[in-house]
């Protein structure tokens, strides 16, 4: 179980944080720089300035999951095949996932992540949001939590992290990515407008590459130019949404921090770097995903009654299925199946740029099914058998069969 501090301690610390300030808002959004490569670079310093690319074997099925900036000048991204990689790179380094490693990484830093605000939001495996109001005289302003955040992440973990601050999260994270990798920008309120206005509307958050050659169409690649934009067109072009991109343009964001102090969900989430519609390349990401989900349900000592898969289109339009499963699991198995259902009705050739799959309605006692017991006693028992050789050797010292070898599928 994590060693973060406790509810009640971090209840007691954000009715302190939220009573003392009536500041205007101050939030960090803290990325760690291409994770799951950086991790492995950290574990193998051989590794280090090559090209590094996490990933599946080269067959049928192989996809990348994540690449080192070195590989990225290359061409090499999230979710493209093995197979075009390694055209783009023929000196790419390949490494097969190691997702309990990643959350045990991420939960270190998380971790650190609790002694500068209260107030956090862990919005993926490597990202999460923290508000300061009210830590102004313990820590100093936002830029010298972001310089303390910054050192303490690299001397305690080895791994740098990219952080933007802003008066929202819409500005916070879009500041943290234009300073990527290990970068520190902070946008102060009265400048935001100005300094979104040349940056291109790709960098707003949902802003697909669909919307962006309609909006390109309209004459419209910067903020300032979308923020300018007659409502009129917009409407026809995007429909009743059409109009609330202008608020994007200028930084308006309202949504708070959310603490999630009471466990309701657990997932975990991927954007694409380019859009995919290949299915099998969508299910085995999705596999990989459903892997970190059911490692962190089982550290948490949860099982999930409901399985929900997110997608997002090119038009920047999520949507979310949901189904119950038989009975409560934290195995990868039955939650992976379910996914999988849920896909295959959902995903019929159309393109994605975002794809996740969370679990919820926990509850910590099982249930023993009055059909197929055997399966689930041996899946059960299989599963902790690797976690625990995981755990003493490595997560490299088990891996799925499906997420290596050729599927002779059509």
């Amino acid at each position: 179980m994590s060693q973060r501090a406790s509810q009640a301690q971090r209840q007691e610390k954000k009715r302190l944080a939220t009573t003392k300030s009536t500041a205007p808002r101050s939030i960090l959004h803290v990325d760690l720089d291409a994770f799951f490569a950086s991790v492995e670079v950290r574990d193998n310093p051989k590794l280090a300035g090559k090209p590094v690319a996490v990933g599946y074997s080269e067959g049928q099925r192989g996809v990348i999951c994540a690449a080192s900036y070195e590989a990225r000048a290359f061409g090499v991204r999230a979710a493209i095949s093995t197979r075009l990689a390694l055209a783009r790179c023929p000196q790419l380094i390949i490494v097969e996932p190691r997702h309990g490693r990643y959350s045990e990484a991420s939960d270190e830093v998380m971790e650190l992540l609790d002694a500068w605000s209260p107030v956090i939001e862990q919005v993926s495996v490597d990202e999460a949001y923290l508000d300061l109001a009210g830590t102004t005289q313990l820590h100093g302003d936002a830029d010298s939590v972001a310089r303390g955040l910054k050192r303490a992440v690299k001397e305690k973990t080895g791994l740098t992290i990219s952080v933007g601050g802003a008066a929202s999260k819409l500005v916070a994270k879009i500041a943290s990515g234009a300073s990527k990798p290990d970068g520190l920008l902070i946008v102060p309120p009265d400048e935001q407008v100005a300094w979104l206005a040349p940056r291109p509307v790709g960098e707003i958050p949902g802003i697909g590459p669909v919307a962006q050659r309609t909006l390109r169409e309209l004459g419209i690649t910067t903020c300032g130019q979308l923020a300018a934009a007659p409502d009129d067109h917009l409407l026809r072009r995007f429909g009743a949404h059409g109009p609330d991109l202008k608020l994007l343009a200028i930084g308006e964001d309202d949504s708070t921090v959310d603490t999630g102090d009471d466990r309701k969900s657990l997932g975990r989430e991927m954007t694409l770097d380019d859009d995919v519609a290949d299915p099998h390349a969508l299910e085995t990401l999705l596999l990989g995903l459903v892997e970190s989900v059911s490692h962190s349900l089982r550290k948490e000592h949860l099982l999930a009654r409901t399985v929900t898969l997110k997608l997002k289109d090119t038009e920047f339009q999520s949507f979310t299925r949901q189904v119950k499963l038989p009975q409560p699991s934290d195995l990868s198995g039955p939650i992976f199946e379910a996914a999988r259902t849920l896909l295959k009705k959902a995903a019929r050739g159309e393109p994605y740029r975002l794809i996740g799959i969370s679990t919820s309605d926990f509850t910590t006692d099982e249930q023993l099914p009055l059909f197929g017991g055997a399966q689930s006693a041996r899946e059960r028992a299989i599963t902790s058998a690797a976690d625990k050789m995981r755990a003493k050797y490595g997560d490299d010292t088990i891996t799925r069969a499906r997420l290596i070898e050729p599927s002779d599928e059509q």
